[in-house]
């Protein structure tokens, strides 16, 4: 090979390499791509949750921030109306129970088809300490048993307890960092899977917006992430 030759291989490789470097680059400060959405593998088939966003949440959110993790009616599922609420201290406490130590703000959502009721409650605190002691005395263990879900812990830590009587209406708990997160899905028959799915979907959506990112994750993309586990 001559040295001319070499000159324009040369150049050649450097331009190959310089085109499939910036393919792969992504604009600083933009998601990357699929984030917060289950990935689809070469085989086609869903993968679970794999990205930057699976971490606790320790960021103080504002009100607005609050209000967009919130799941929108679609986010749920097709046939149900939606409310979404400001949060009061004592939507994050038990019943007749002061504001929890540490309260900084919450929000709700209530979610209504002609089968099931959602009610959503989202409360951060100041600090993981005192978002842990208000999980640990929020949930109600009156008349209720707990209820196993086949899946991964939701958050840094989740419970699903049952209510014994005959709607069998499910209660949902999890804490990630400084965030405690409830819901309560009325006429569930003592299946937890609803209310799992919301909880991790409401998480997920939380985690979305601490990363600056807008919450896109559903429930359907939950249920297809657990199908996917198996």
């Amino acid at each position: 090979m001559t040295r001319s030759h070499l000159a324009i291989a040369t150049t050649l490789l450097t331009c190959l390499t310089l085109s499939a470097c910036s393919a792969d680059e992504v604009p600083e400060g933009a998601p990357p791509a699929g984030a917060g959405k289950p990935s689809a593998g070469r085989t086609g088939e869903v993968q679970p949750f794999r990205d930057d966003t699976d971490v606790p949440l320790t960021r103080q959110l504002s009100r607005g921030e609050l209000t967009q993790a919130i799941p929108d009616a679609e986010d749920v599922a097709p046939g149900y109306l939606h409310k979404s609420l400001p949060g009061e201290p004592d939507d994050c406490a038990p019943s007749d129970a002061p504001a929890p130590t540490g309260w900084q703000r919450a929000g709700s959502g209530e979610y209504d088809s002609r089968s099931l009721e959602i009610d959503l409650d989202v409360c951060q605190f100041d600090n993981a300490a005192h978002a842990k002691t208000a999980y640990d005395r929020w949930s109600d263990r009156d008349e209720t048993a707990p209820a196993k879900v086949p899946s991964r812990v939701v958050g840094e830590e989740s419970v699903f307890l049952a209510y014994t009587g005959s709607s069998g209406t499910v209660y949902g708990y999890s804490r990630s960092g400084t965030v405690v997160v409830r819901v309560r899905v009325k006429e569930a028959g003592g299946d937890p899977t609803d209310a799992h799915d919301v909880l991790a979907a409401t998480i997920k959506r939380l985690q979305q917006v601490q990363a600056g990112r807008r919450a896109t994750a559903t429930v359907a993309d939950i249920a297809a992430a657990e199908q996917a586990r198996g």
